[in-house]
C-alpha cells in the first residue's frame, strides 16, 4: 500500500517549484507510544514529505515522461520540530533537471519558522513508455485528488 506523508499541494509551478502542507495528528501511527510526554514528527518522515512532493513535482513537470526515484538527500540542518496539532508547510524547488536525473532543494516551516532545510535531494529519473504515460498521468492525478479529500 502506498501512503502519502503530504495532505495536499498548495501551490505549483512547473520546472520550477511547489509547496504542500502536511497536518499532524494526535492519531499518525508514527506517533503512537512516542515520546508520550512531547511526541514529535521524526525527521526522517519530514525529509520523506519533502522527497514524495519533490518526485511528485518533478515527475509532474515532465508532464509524466519521467519517473523520479529519490537516491541522495545531502546538507540536512533541524532547527525545529512538529508535532500533533502543527501543520508543516512542505517547499520544493528544483535547481537542475535533465534526462538523468533531478536535484532539488527543500525546507519545512511550522508556523512560519523554518524547522528543516534539506540543501539537495537527488532523483534519478526512469522514462516512461509513451503508451503508459497517461496511465501514469491518472494515478498522479488520483494521488493528488486522494491527498487533498484525505485533508478536508
Amino acid at each position: 500500500m502506498r501512503f502519502y506523508l503530504f495532505d495536499r499541494i498548495t501551490d505549483f509551478v512547473a520546472g520550477k517549484q511547489a509547496t504542500g502542507i502536511k497536518n499532524v495528528s494526535s492519531q499518525e501511527d508514527f506517533l503512537i507510544d512516542h515520546y508520550e510526554r512531547q511526541p514529535v514528527m521524526p525527521i526522517p518522515l519530514i525529509i520523506e514529505s519533502l522527497a514524495q512532493l519533490g518526485g511528485w513535482t518533478v515527475t509532474v513537470s515532465s508532464s509524466y515522461r519521467y519517473l523520479a526515484v529519490m537516491v541522495m538527500v545531502k546538507g540536512i540542518e533541524v532547527t525545529g520540530a512538529a508535532g500533533p496539532g502543527d501543520q508543516i508547510v512542505l517547499d520544493v524547488a528544483i535547481d537542475t533537471i535533465s534526462e538523468l536525473g533531478a536535484s532539488l532543494t527543500a525546507g519545512a516551516r511550522v508556523n512560519g519558522n523554518e524547522i528543516l532545510r534539506v540543501g539537495s535531494i537527488m532523483y534519478v529519473l526512469y522514462e516512461v513508455p509513451e503508451e503508459e504515460r497517461e496511465k501514469v498521468e491518472e494515478k498522479y492525478t488520483q494521488a493528488v485528488q486522494d491527498v487533498k479529500g484525505g485533508a478536508s
